[in-house]
């Protein structure tokens, strides 16, 4: 009877939306905080692996930023900015509205984001509706923070950022930014 009352008051909190770890998540983001993780990032696609340490930022939906010592992107709705130091490369593209990625879910964009039927209070399930994908989030039990978060595009393809620390933090500014040295390339419409 015990067990059955507790899967009760749980569900009744997924509902009313109660503190979980990932509504306490979300929550920071929409009181204007902003997002500081430092992370390790990892992509597998086609049996090649491209793994990456940095910082991530996420200022609001669809707008954060990247930053490792090979590379920076910068992300502001349809533009992205990527320069990357071991090239010397700064190039400018365009994506569209609704291009979703494992970072821009992080910062808060949920448009095409489905959360499934909760198995713990630790782990959630997702799929993005529109492209097929699916993922988890995973908190620590401990702590109730963000420790992981997967995305499966499909077989061949699966990104991974796992965090090593997160703050939310008042101001980032996205202007400081020096592309003297860069040889400028734009690839936008």
């Amino acid at each position: 009877m015990r067990h059955l009352i507790l899967l009760w008051i749980c569900q009744i909190a997924i509902i009313i939306g109660e503190d979980t770890p990932l509504n306490n998540f979300y929550k920071s983001l929409r009181q204007n905080l902003i997002l500081k993780m430092e992370v390790d990032y990892s992509q597998n696609q086609f049996g090649n692996t491209f793994n990456s340490s940095g910082i991530f930022y996420g200022i609001n939906k669809r707008k954060y930023v990247y930053d490792s010592s090979s590379m920076k992107i910068i992300v502001e709705d349809s533009l992205i900015t990527t320069a990357n130091n071991e090239t010397g490369q700064l190039v400018y593209s365009s994506i569209e509205k609704d291009h979703m990625s494992v970072l821009g879910i992080l910062s808060g964009d949920l448009d095409n984001v489905e959360f499934l039927e909760k198995t713990s209070e630790y782990i959630d399930h997702f799929e993005v509706l529109k492209y097929g994908y699916k993922g988890t989030f995973q908190f620590d039990i401990n702590s109730g923070l963000l420790k992981l978060i997967k995305l499966y595009v499909d077989r061949d393809q699966s990104l991974m950022v796992k965090v090593k620390s997160i703050n939310f933090i008042d101001h980032y500014d996205m202007s400081a930014f020096n592309d003297k040295n860069f040889e400028v390339i734009d690839l936008r419409d």
